[in-house]
């Protein structure tokens, strides 16, 4: 499945805030919660453990695993929902950081175009994706007359990104990420920012739960996923799990546009 267009979209995005999908009936029970035929957003770093510079020498044999996404074509085909969810995929001998979209028809892939490379935390010296080539416009997908473009949470550093969005005229940016450390106050910044110039809603996923880093540190990732029209943030949750919906007012989307004339 190449191009996706949602026909019967109800008109909700949800996110789920997670830290991992073990408890499997707490996740049943957000997804029921959700009207159907709704866009459900995943964090990085949920449906795989998160990553670690170990895998360099020794990648973990779950990230293999071929049947991850099944869960998610399964609640898409029961409760009609497209999910958007970040996932690693192995293949070619090397492992891919990917994010799926999840249809009752099939799925789509998209490949993360830039990787963090810091030495506390380098994705770049392990994943296979191509980094090389100038930044192009990620996948977008529609729903309803409403354009939709998701984009992985370091991606969203680069302004090349945004430029596309706006080029190709996207209102609605679905962000996933696994963030860390005391970075919260700026990631809202960024991404509101952005949602502001593009005049766009900007819906960030961002993962719970902690990971116990090789050097003894132990990394708390705080949630705080939010939904964002221009700079006004106008849903969010804590620092726990849990799940938020909201549906998209084309009309305050449209006067956003209007007013700044940022977008024609």
């Amino acid at each position: 499945m190449k191009d996706v267009n949602i026909q019967d979209f109800s008109g909700s995005v949800a996110i789920l805030q997670l830290g991992d999908l073990q408890n499997k009936e707490r996740v049943t029970t957000y997804i029921k919660s959700i009207p159907k035929h709704s866009i459900v957003l995943i964090g990085e770093y949920v449906v795989d453990s998160f990553f670690s510079q170990d895998w360099g020498m020794k990648p973990e044999s779950c990230l293999k695993d071929k049947h991850k996404l099944d869960i998610f074509m399964h609640f898409s085909k029961k409760y009609g929902h497209t999910f958007i969810v970040p996932f690693i995929q192995h293949k070619n001998k090397g492992y891919y950081k990917q994010m799926a979209i999840i249809t009752q028809d099939g799925f789509a892939t998209y490949t993360q175009q830039r990787l963090i490379q810091y030495p506390h935390w380098n994705e770049a010296n392990f994943f296979s994706n191509d980094t090389k080539k100038l930044p192009k416009l990620p996948m977008t997908f529609m729903a309803n007359g409403i354009k939709f473009g998701i984009l992985f949470g370091f991606e969203a550093h680069f302004d090349e990104f945004w430029m596309e969005f706006k080029k190709d005229s996207v209102d609605v940016v679905l962000v996933a990420s696994a963030s860390t450390f005391t970075s919260q106050k700026r990631w809202q910044n960024l991404l509101t920012t952005h949602a502001f110039t593009n005049s766009c809603y900007v819906f960030r996923a961002n993962r719970i739960g902690t990971h116990h880093a090789s050097d003894g540190q132990t990394w708390d990732f705080y949630g705080h996923s939010f939904v964002s029209l221009g700079q006004d943030i106008i849903d969010s949750l804590l620092n726990e799990e849990g799940m938020l919906c909201v549906e998209i007012d084309k009309a305050a989307l449209e006067a956003l546009k209007k007013e700044w004339g940022f977008r024609s």
